[in-house]
């Protein structure tokens, strides 16, 4: 009588013992992953924010004319156009939010935010130049104008957005210079 080889295989024991250790280890890692996904999201629409900024500035020196950076307090809307369209921009802004809380899709995607981003706070500083600029315009309440004047300079400026987990990122506009810089914020910031 010949003696069948040994073979070595895992026992079932071994393999849901195996696959319980992948599962734990999954577990720990995908909110690590979903937190840095969702920071990545945050501060890449700051960067869009910021980028729309220095357009708005660059525009306003080549033309001559005063540009803004309309955008919606609460919401996730912006667009750089000149100021003197501040009231089509009302309209234009109503429709966007629209087509953004119904989940529909457009081919003007580049003056949303991404899902689950949102304007939630702005502060903008008038100065005599936008004291006299916005004194002309009514009815725009529902838009909020950041103004950047031919001569390269900006008003002074704070927006704050934050997304679906809490996280904030503020972008921060240097009137004196129209230049502007993202931050990322720790904690939930103060009102200002």
């Amino acid at each position: 009588m010949r003696s069948l080889p040994k073979q070595s295989a895992f026992t079932l024991l071994e393999l849901i013992l195996v696959i319980a250790i992948l599962v734990f280890v999954g577990a720990l890692a995908v909110p690590s992953l979903y937190q840095t996904f969702s920071q990545q999201t945050i501060e890449k629409s700051a960067d869009r924010v910021r980028v729309a900024m220095g357009k708005a500035r660059v525009r306003a020196i080549e033309s001559g004319d005063i540009y803004a950076v309309f955008f919606t307090e609460g919401g996730s809307w912006f667009n750089i156009a000149p100021f003197t369209s501040a009231k089509q921009q009302s309209s234009l802004a109503g429709s966007r939010e629209e087509f953004a809380q119904q989940k529909l899709q457009s081919e003007l995607e580049s003056d949303l935010l991404p899902r689950g981003i949102r304007f939630a706070a702005g502060t903008v500083a008038i100065d005599a130049r936008a004291a006299e600029s916005l004194s002309s315009e009514s009815g725009t309440a529902s838009i909020r104008p950041i103004l950047f004047y031919p001569d390269g300079t900006s008003q002074d400026a704070s927006i704050i957005l934050q997304n679906e987990t809490g996280r904030f990122v503020e972008i921060q506009l240097r009137g004196l210079t129209g230049l502007s810089s993202v931050i990322r914020l720790a904690e939930e910031p103060t009102n200002r």
